[in-house]
């Protein structure tokens, strides 16, 4: 077993051979020609700092008893043995909470950011969830699952609580509604920067750049990516990089990216249909694909982050919106999901109800002008997974949950940060039924309305069993609200008699005004028969699904990440960003012209080519037509040589590189062989005399 070592303090006993002590004359004198006499019951009085042995050296205070003279002497600290403990020992002996050595988080080999292959799913059983028993199998493996029928954390209630009561709530038909009376105006969602008649003649890239945290992009990621880079990537050949990933995107049944440059001639049934080789070449698409990074924060090093390569592009893109859009009048909490089937990733987790329910969860808004929907706000879900320091606290607190609030209570403060004081509208389905929720927002000036359901409880402050009980027998669209005055604040719940069930919708405002053109049909007892939304009821209706608007545009009908295959989570996190604004930039389009959105795949080729096109930092080049990369759409195949001080053709400029060296010789594309020669109809694929024989009879020529 370890020796126990006393700690020395004043008061402290112990004991030390007598030629440690000094000064040592009085000792010297005490017992001559004894130096091996140990010293005992010394009494320390205090600790300095003293020159001994030629350097500086801790040492105690102490007096010796058996020369009790008042002389103090002075012994190194590490010479004297502690026998009997003080009362409180030296602050500098106290004892220290350990130093942890730094955290590191699992490394990343380059092999996983350039994969062309997606992750291997390791869920076990079925790949859909269906019922409970699908739950609980997800739950066995250590999977987060979000169930739709468990209650918010703030509607659990404490052991013994009884469910809600009516108190001294009353049932009215509202006719003030506070927003009104505030004179708040239903205003159309715009972009800060940017007319609406100005959008609607912008192209595809622009459109995209608007929608798109650019900033980020040269601040952050670049730069991060250049340091990974022998020949430096800048904002151009970037928007090229990424117009080959959104082109890939446009087409399914291809196994391996690198068809895209493959030297093979083009088959109507076999590999990619076309080439990628004018714009960038495979091994430069490569290189970036493998450096690619997108923070340059320093990684915590005394807890692990598993989001710390993700954070800070989120943030980027939540900022962008914060400074570039103001949101419409009425918008939509929801959430989205970024697919992903590794159950290892941070903050996996499964969403039944979503088409794509395993991977990560977004926290999600979107207002919906004209039924076109743009998303303004996203916060990654964290789960489990979310850091903690050493301490066991949370790293990363908001200031919402400094202040006290609770889990769902801070989501919506969060997500709603942008309109705080606007009187601007969010609605949203039962997840986010909290009351406290609403009243919290109502303060910081946000008219919150959320679906009210019984999930195993009726929220706080609800007493749903009361309500059904007396709008049971009412007709069909009959609607009322029960109101209560929660500090100071009233608090209705807007009910209509539906068919089978009772719809209950919680707020803070609103009135019950039919709708006109809102009408719903429903079969009651073999008749048909219908009823006007009230104005609650028809905003939710209105507005539940722009937020899924938006994630199908993201995955019908094809997904940019179907088309990104990566073994690299934060890679899919990336592509979720770049999803959104597209959708985004196709729905912008649409506010703008006043017409319907365009088909998202219609639009990605477009932009596709615009981004392989672009001229982005490019001086005195003049704005080219998008180059045909399959040479058999060209009836010109002219054997031609490069000049001199001619190297690669640059698709931006169409124009070959100015080099140094007088004749470049450069490998041909099929048999790599150097050559000079090209055929006209592709300037960037180097062939060939003989290959260029070849390359005619291809072509029947």
């Amino acid at each position: 077993m370890p020796r126990l070592v006393l700690l020395a303090g004043v008061g402290a006993v112990g004991s030390a051979m007598a030629r440690f002590f000094h000064p040592s004359k009085p000792i010297r004198d005490k017992w001559p020609h004894d130096e091996k006499r140990r010293l005992t019951g010394v009494l320390v009085t205090g600790e300095t700092t003293r020159r001994i042995g030629k350097k500086e050296q801790s040492c105690y205070v102490v007096r010796i008893m058996e020369i009790d003279d008042s002389t103090q002497f002075f012994i190194v600290k590490k010479n004297f043995k502690v026998e009997q403990a003080p009362v409180t020992p030296f602050e500098r002996e106290a004892p220290q909470p350990p130093t942890l050595p730094p955290i590191q988080a699992p490394a990343v080999n380059d092999a996983q950011r350039s994969s062309v292959r997606n992750v291997v799913s390791n869920i076990e059983g079925r790949m859909r969830v269906e019922t409970s028993e699908d739950i609980a199998d997800l739950r066995h493996q250590g999977i987060e699952v979000e169930d739709d029928n468990e209650p918010a954390p703030e509607n659990v209630p404490a052991q013994g609580e009884a469910a809600p009561l009516p108190g001294n709530g009353r049932w009215e038909k509202p006719t003030v509604c506070s927003r009104r009376a505030n004179n708040f105006q239903n205003l159309a969602g715009k972009f800060t920067n940017h007319r609406w008649d100005k959008i609607a003649d912008y192209d595809e890239l622009e459109l995209f750049r608007m929608c798109f945290p650019e900033e980020w992009l040269t601040d952050v990621c670049i730069p991060m990516t250049n340091k990974g880079l022998a020949k430096k990537v800048d904002l151009q050949e970037f928007y090229v990089f990424l117009g080959c990933m959104f082109f890939m995107s446009c087409y399914q049944g291809i196994p391996d990216r690198e068809m895209w440059w493959s030297t093979k001639p083009i088959e109507m049934f076999e590999g990619a249909p076309f080439r990628l080789n004018s714009f960038i070449s495979r091994n430069r698409f490569r290189d970036i694909m493998q450096a690619l990074r997108y923070t340059d924060k320093e990684e915590p090093l005394f807890f692990v982050d598993r989001f710390h390569d993700v954070r800070q592009m989120i943030d980027a893109f939540n900022s962008h919106y914060e400074r570039e859009y103001q949101p419409s009048w009425l918008s939509c909490i929801d959430e989205s999901m970024s697919s992903w089937l590794n159950k290892f990733c941070p903050g996996f987790m499964t969403v039944p109800r979503k088409p794509h329910p395993f991977g990560n969860e977004y926290h999600s808004i979107a207002d919906g002008d004209d039924g076109k929907a743009i998303m303004w706000r996203v916060k990654l879900a964290e789960g489990k997974d979310r850091p903690k320091k050493p301490d066991g606290n949370f790293a990363y607190p908001s200031k919402w949950e400094q202040r006290g609030f609770t889990k769902t209570v801070t989501l919506l403060l969060e997500m709603t940060e942008p309109i705080h004081g606007s009187g601007k509208v969010v609605s949203g389905d039962s997840g986010f039924c909290v009351t406290q929720g609403v009243l919290a927002l109502d303060k910081l000036g946000v008219k919150a309305q959320f679906l009210v359901k019984k999930r195993k409880y009726w929220p706080k402050m609800v007493p749903g069993d009361y309500i059904d009980d007396y709008m049971k027998d009412k007709p069909l669209g009959y609607s009322e609200s029960f109101v209560q005055v929660i500090d100071g604040t009233p608090f209705y719940i807007h009910c209509t008699r539906d068919s089978t069930f009772i719809t209950k919708i919680m707020s803070t405002h609103g009135i019950l005004d039919e709708i006109q053109d809102h009408v719903t049909w429903r079969l009651v007892d073999g008749t048909w028969k219908s009823f006007h939304y009230t104005e609650p009821l028809s905003r939710h209706n209105r507005s539940k699904h722009w937020v899924d608007d938006v994630n199908n545009r993201r995955h019908d009908p094809i997904a940019l990440e179907d088309g990104w295959a990566t073994k690299w989570w934060p890679n899919r996190q990336f592509t979720f960003i770049l999803s959104v604004a597209e959708a985004n930039a196709v729905q912008a389009r649409a506010r703008g012209k006043k017409e319907p959105a365009m088909p998202t795949l219609e639009f990605r080729r477009q932009l596709a080519m615009k981004m392989m096109t672009n001229t982005l930092g490019v001086t005195g080049a003049v704005a080219a037509s998008p180059r045909r990369t399959r040479a058999s759409l060209s009836n010109d195949h002219v054997l031609t040589k490069r000049a001199k001080k001619e190297g690669k053709w640059n698709p931006s400029t169409r124009r070959f590189n100015e080099v140094t060296t007088l004749y470049v010789a450069r490998p041909c594309s099929v048999c790599r062989t150097n050559t000079r020669d090209y055929c006209s109809c592709d300037p960037g694929r180097d062939l060939c005399q003989v290959c260029f024989g070849k390359h005619l009879q291809e072509h029947g020529i």
